[in-house]
């Protein structure tokens, strides 16, 4: 699979910091050069209107604007779900740059929930259309937290594999408004052997993504497990992970709490 999707196609696998009410984070949004967005959300409420605010964020941090399919180009788009109903929502573009970052749901009356769907445009020739769905991530503590985070600072255990033409991508997002964080890495061999470490510090609302094997050269043809903690709280994060091969197929990697 081309590198370009690599970098941009990451799911998020983790719960969003809870530095929010009602809210929710996307770890991943990308538009343009033959790819797209779609956020799918529901008011799963049996009465009471949502209404739902979707903010956009460069790898910067500062806001992104973003062009809604209907709407127009905007940082933050606003709109009301009724009870029982549902919301999709498009990011699409006709330029040939493809735009990358993440985005923040906040919602009032009602209880949303959903997905986003990222549709990628294979550059084969044949047309295929390569597309992946990540859950809508809440805080800790939510009972619609994908993957629950127990109290303290725990390690969270996510596999890689870069042998046989398979490529781990990983991606981290900071949803703080004021503070910056930091997340410290460790990637082992499938003995527990260290193959290498880093910390990545992102400033408020920032992001970045990354293709393991090119960010770190020795996991090149290596498989294990990285390990992931916070500096402070590893709640205060969104932890991304892709497994993707050379055919084009894409997984979702699903972390062990530690």
């Amino acid at each position: 699979m081309p590198k370009l999707v690599l970098r941009l196609l990451t799911l998020g696998i983790l719960c969003a910091g809870g530095v929010f009410g009602q809210q929710g984070s996307f770890g991943q949004i990308a538009y343009g050069g033959s790819w797209q967005t779609t956020f799918t959300l529901i008011n799963v409420s049996s009465s009471g209107t949502a209404t739902v605010t979707l903010s956009f964020y460069a790898d910067s941090g500062s806001p992104l604007n973003a062009p809604v399919q209907g709407f127009g180009v905007t940082s933050a788009y606003t709109f009301a779900i009724p009870a029982g109903g549902s919301q999709n929502v498009v990011l699409q573009s006709s330029d040939s740059t493809t735009t990358q970052g993440w985005a923040s749901m906040s919602a009032s009356g009602g209880t949303v929930r959903g997905q986003g769907s990222f549709r990628f445009l294979v550059p084969n020739g044949t047309g295929a259309i390569s597309e992946a769905v990540v859950p809508l991530s809440f805080p800790p503590g939510s009972t619609a937290c994908l993957i629950p985070l127990p109290s303290g600072n725990p390690i969270a255990l996510v596999p890689f594999d870069n042998t046989s033409g398979y490529v781990t991508s990983l991606a981290f997002a900071n949803p703080s408004a004021s503070s910056s964080e930091s997340y410290v890495i460790e990637f082992d061999d499938q003995s527990g052997a260290p193959l290498a470490a880093d910390t990545v510090t992102l400033g408020p609302r920032q992001h970045r993504a990354f293709v393991s094997r090119d960010a770190y050269p020795a996991l090149l043809g290596q498989k294990g497990v990285v390990r992931i903690h916070g500096s402070v709280d590893l709640s205060l994060a969104i932890v991304l992970g892709l497994l993707s091969n050379s055919t084009g197929a894409i997984t979702t990697i699903i972390p062990v709490i530690q």
